[in-house]
């Protein structure tokens, strides 16, 4: 497999984790727990997704700019 492809996929692992924060999947995790926000189960859960969407951003910046440079030659 060459690095480009390599690097694609990487490329979309990390818009997968970007894309935990949507509005979507968002209403989809409070909307399992009927606590109505006040369960700290729930606080946690959501508390990890904003996390790995924050670092699924950070990883879309990096791969984006490694592509960019590996492609540039």
């Amino acid at each position: 497999m060459t690095k480009n492809s390599r690097l694609l996929y990487c490329l979309i692992g990390s818009a997968v984790l970007a894309l935990l924060n949507s509005p979507i999947l968002g209403s989809a995790i409070t909307g399992v727990f009927s606590g109505g926000g006040a369960n700290t189960l729930e606080q946690f859960i959501v508390l990890m997704a904003d996390i790995l969407s924050f670092v699924g951003f950070l990883f879309l910046i990096i791969f984006s700019l490694l592509l960019i440079y590996h492609n540039r030659k």
